[in-house]
């Protein structure tokens, strides 16, 4: 065997490695669920979009179905559709169906925050303007997402995905209808303590002829 000769390098010179070479330290990434400005996720988005293609074909007759079955579980909610103690059937059959095509309109939008808003600016303050109290949306809401999640065309669909996404949609309507009410209280009271104590009407007057008839005397005396 032929003789070794074995070279000892000084230290300065010696290769130093810091980091292995193979495998290479993965970066750091977040896993987790990431929600939108409205608290969905991409998945739950996807998922109301999805079950809304067998929805929408019939969104008017589960509108109606749930509204009459929601009726007649709560009775004394008819009440307000009545105008000189006659029931108002247009108001009745209109309402129907508005909410389900606002949660269309929310479904269609869920991916634009502003339009998703916009949609509910235009369509809650309608039914609380008729006189829609705040408590009878959100109960109709609920009932609405439980009759769509056991409706023959979405139970075989169904998950828990979807119908998280679903409560949630629900939530989103209910809390904007308490802000929505909460605001006009608020409103309604700011205006009533800055006119607490109006002009009256025959003061206005006078001191409106006052300044006429000092413009006259001005215009006299040019």
């Amino acid at each position: 065997m032929g003789s070794q000769i074995q070279i000892e390098l000084p230290e300065e010179e010696r290769p130093s490695i810091l980091l292995p070479v193979y495998p290479k330290p993965l970066a750091e990434r977040d896993i987790g669920p990431r929600f939108d400005e409205n608290g969905f996720t991409a998945v739950e988005k996807a998922a109301l979009r999805n079950a809304w293609r067998f929805i929408e074909p019939f969104q008017r007759r589960y509108g109606q179905a749930t509204f009459y079955a929601f009726l007649t579980e709560h009775e004394n909610l008819i009440n307000s559709f009545r105008i000189n103690t006659k029931i108002h059937l247009g108001k009745l059959h209109g309402h129907a169906t508005a909410m389900m095509k606002l949660l269309s309109k929310l479904v269609h939008t869920l991916d634009e925050s502003l339009q998703f808003r916009s949609s509910l600016d235009e369509n809650l303050p309608f039914h609380l303007k008729s006189g829609i109290d705040i408590d009878y949306m959100k109960l109709l809401a609920i009932a609405l997402k439980d009759y769509l999640l056991a409706c023959p065309e979405i139970k075989n669909h169904n998950s828990c995905t979807l119908t998280t996404a679903l409560e949630k949609l629900v939530t989103i309507v209910g809390e904007y209808a308490e802000a929505d009410d909460a605001r006009k209280k608020a409103l309604s009271g700011y205006y009533r303590s800055t006119n607490s104590n109006p002009i009256p009407k025959n003061e206005r007057a006078s001191s409106v002829q006052a300044v006429k008839e000092v413009k006259e005397v001005k215009k006299s005396l040019e």
